[in-house]
């Protein structure tokens, strides 16, 4: 049985420095691999400087400006024709946010809103690199008015709010910073806009 059990222990070890083998080689390989493989990096600055100020609404476009025709991916045979795509833009549409309770009343959280949605513009669509971002170039405040119910010692209770919602007047495609952050963005909490 001690024999059994000695061999069961190398086993595990042998198993674990394997692991730890291909761990440590992952580690030193992906460091040295580019820190976004779908970035835009081997295009030169002029280029994207061009494509990002360039209002390109179809491929047709995108071709005129770079003075080249698109070629079809080898071995692709389209089984039907499509449309020439269309970018969504950068511009200011309707979507659904969610009310802030914390705007309505900020000490409880027994009560119920109506809306708990309102509809909004805001800005949305892509630039066309990945070194600018879609954000509003103008914007305000937008007033709604809310019921909040509560119940309280065993009587409903019906109020009415003014809630202030940030609308998105216009947008622009503006160059991010270049800078590189401690952490991914994937660990910053992203901003509700309220």
């Amino acid at each position: 049985m001690d024999l059994l059990q000695k061999t069961a222990e190398s086993n595990m070890k042998s198993q674990l420095l394997v692991f730890l083998s291909l761990f440590c080689f992952w580690t030193v390989i992906s460091e040295q691999m580019p820190k976004s493989m779908n970035a835009e990096e081997g295009l030169p600055e002029d280029v994207l400087r061009m494509i990002a100020q360039a209002d390109i609404r179809s491929i047709n476009d995108l071709e005129d400006l770079l003075g080249v025709e698109a070629k079809d991916s080898p071995g692709f045979r389209p089984t039907f024709k499509i449309g020439n795509s269309k970018a969504a833009g950068c511009k200011t549409r309707i979507v659904s946010v969610e009310v802030p309770r914390y705007k309505v009343d900020p000490t409880s959280v027994g009560f119920f809103l109506w809306p708990s949605c309102v509809e909004i513009q805001r800005c949305s669509g892509c630039c066309n690199t990945r070194t600018y971002k879609c954000i509003p170039s103008l914007a305000n405040y937008k007033p709604f008015q809310i019921a909040k119910l509560t119940y309280r010692y065993g009587r409903k209770e019906l109020t009415l709010h003014t809630v202030s919602i940030r609308e998105h007047l216009s947008c622009n495609c503006t160059e991010l910073a270049r800078h590189h952050p401690r952490f991914p963005s994937k660990y910053y909490r992203q901003s509700t806009d309220n």
